[in-house]
């Protein structure tokens, strides 16, 4: 009984024997295979082409093993980008801090004169009303916001108890919870996610330039004014993958080939995608898709658009000069950014594959059968 251990295999009839030895050989196979469908399964995901098919997606999901193949919360309340849009379909377009999203809620509201659902809609007391209702807030008398707050969790609950998206006062709906506003939504009035992305090394620096003078944000610390950027890279105060830990929902834990999977479809199936790097273009995609033409006086308008096309709102103070891949400075912010520059890197090949829901649409669109109510005398604006 306690002999040694090969001694097992002396006492193992030949045929036993031989049926183990197969039973290994079909083990070693099976993990050899294994082991390079892995292989080539990375490589294909770090050299996407711009067309990404739904069946490679679908390939993806299938092969996940980890507990998450869906997305955190059910969803249901966006259309899928791919479907026809619909006259009740509402925008929602999700800012993500340093990554132009100041430009483009200029452009929609100031210049398209789109009514904004955003922080801006509760100030001048109108985060007492009890009813819903469209206002001018601020120095800009072109600009409308609807009476919530749509970029915190408790005016997310208020707008849903107001019956934010039934009432049709918004034209577009801007947030930073993406799962959380999906509540507002019903099959007869949906939301269709749209967003501009960033590289994620860009962004970081962005972010450090940001918070080295902005004391009024929470994040602020005296002790960003003086770090380097290499300091930076290496410290607590960096974000740590912070675009897929958000389409994820995986801000505690440890970061897997799942988490990717889940943040991958859902960029797949329900973003209309912005590249800030490319924001003509997703500017012109945005106005394609939900049909914004200019309305009140196509000459202002248009001017009004290129002036934050070109010179940007909310641009940094500090202006600071992108380090050489391979320097330490750019290898501390890649190490804590990997899982988001192989996700951005997707997104990128997303932006070019969805360029196929424009054809036919003329460029310009915006310019094309514009109307001047502003020019009539008198107004009829």
């Amino acid at each position: 009984m306690g002999g040694k251990p090969n001694s097992i295999n002396r006492n193992i009839q030949p045929n036993a024997r031989k049926k183990i030895l197969k039973q290994c050989r079909m083990f070693i196979t099976c993990s050899l295979i294994s082991a390079l469908f892995v292989s080539l399964t990375r490589l294909q995901s770090n050299s996407l082409t711009k067309v990404v098919t739904s069946r490679a997606l679908e390939t993806e999901t299938k092969n996940a093993t980890s507990k998450k193949t869906i997305w955190p919360v059910p969803m249901e309340g966006f259309r899928n980008v791919w479907d026809p849009p619909h006259d009740t379909d509402i925008p929602v377009f999700w800012h993500i801090a340093k990554s132009g999203g100041s430009s483009f809620k200029d452009i929609f509201g100031r210049c398209h004169r789109l009514t904004m659902a955003s922080e801006v809609g509760t100030g001048e007391g109108h985060h007492k009303d009890t009813d819903l209702g469209a206002y001018i807030i601020g120095d800009n008398p072109f600009n409308k916001f609807v009476n919530v707050d749509t970029t915190k969790i408790k005016g997310l609950e208020r707008a849903k108890k107001m019956g934010l998206a039934k009432s049709g006062l918004a034209d577009v709906i801007v947030t930073r919870h993406i799962f959380e506003v999906d509540s507002l939504f019903d099959k007869d009035h949906r939301g269709q996610l749209i967003s501009v992305f960033r590289d994620p090394i860009d962004r970081a620096i962005s972010l450090f330039s940001y918070l080295q003078y902005a004391d009024w944000e929470l994040t602020y610390s005296t002790k960003l004014a003086n770090m380097t950027l290499e300091e930076f890279g290496n410290s607590s105060y960096i974000e740590d993958n912070w675009l897929l830990r958000f389409l994820s929902n995986s801000y505690d834990q440890e970061l897997t080939e799942a988490d990717m999977i889940v943040a991958k479809r859902l960029l797949r199936e329900k973003f209309l995608i912005g590249l800030l790097n490319e924001r003509e273009e997703t500017m012109d995609r945005f106005e394609k898709f939900f049909g914004w033409k200019y309305k009140i006086d196509p000459k202002t308008q248009e001017a009004c658009r290129e002036n934050f096309m070109s010179s940007g709102s909310n641009t940094n103070k500090n202006s600071i000069v992108k380090p050489k891949p391979g320097s330490k400075a750019y290898e501390a912010i890649a190490a804590r950014n990997r899982w988001d520059m192989q996700l951005y890197e997707y997104i990128e090949s997303l932006f070019w594959d969805q360029e196929k829901l424009f054809r036919g649409v003329p460029d310009n669109f915006r310019l094309e059968g514009a109307t001047c109510c502003s020019c009539k005398d008198p107004p009829i604006c």
